[in-house]
């Protein structure tokens, strides 16, 4: 599995529950550490996570914008046309790239598999999603989510 290739299985269940709001009391009692053991453990997995966005940026030559780690998520350019890219971190599916540009979908061979994983996306971070837009092509239904992750991506 592609997420557990920069986290440890425990690095990345501290990571989700700190991503989806769990308080760090709670993240304790669940592995049986203290305060100060939950603090260090998010301060690796932060790390991690951000390391794993980064080096996706940078491998793919992306300028970074933004990077927010504990939402798993990075804000970049494409320096020859200046299209907006988003490098997303999740527990299901690791470190994916998305470009946010109108892509033609219907000439890529990946139209299923991109839709499956932006539906994944919502579910992982919590938006919720009408009948109408589940049946998005993956270029719309990547607006509706990224628009929801990152407002900026409305500004030129």
């Amino acid at each position: 599995m592609l997420s557990t290739a920069y986290l440890t299985l425990r690095q990345l269940d501290i990571w989700d529950m700190n991503r989806r709001g769990e308080p760090r009391s709670r993240i304790g009692e669940r592995f049986g550490f203290t305060r100060q053991a939950v603090y260090d453990a998010l301060k690796v997995s932060l790390g991690k996570v951000e390391s794993a966005l980064r080096h996706t940026a940078e491998a793919s030559s992306i300028e970074i914008i933004r990077v927010d780690p504990k939402n798993g998520i990075l804000l970049g350019r494409m320096p020859l046309d200046s299209s907006k890219v988003i490098v997303t971190f999740s527990r299901r599916h690791g470190v994916q790239t998305w470009h946010f540009e109108e892509p033609d979908c219907d000439r890529c061979g990946y139209v299923k598999r991109c839709g499956e994983r932006l539906l994944d996306e919502a579910e992982e971070r919590g938006i919720e999603l009408g009948a109408g837009q589940r049946s998005l092509p993956p270029s719309k239904l990547a607006h509706v989510i990224f628009l929801n992750l990152l407002p900026e991506l409305n500004q030129p």
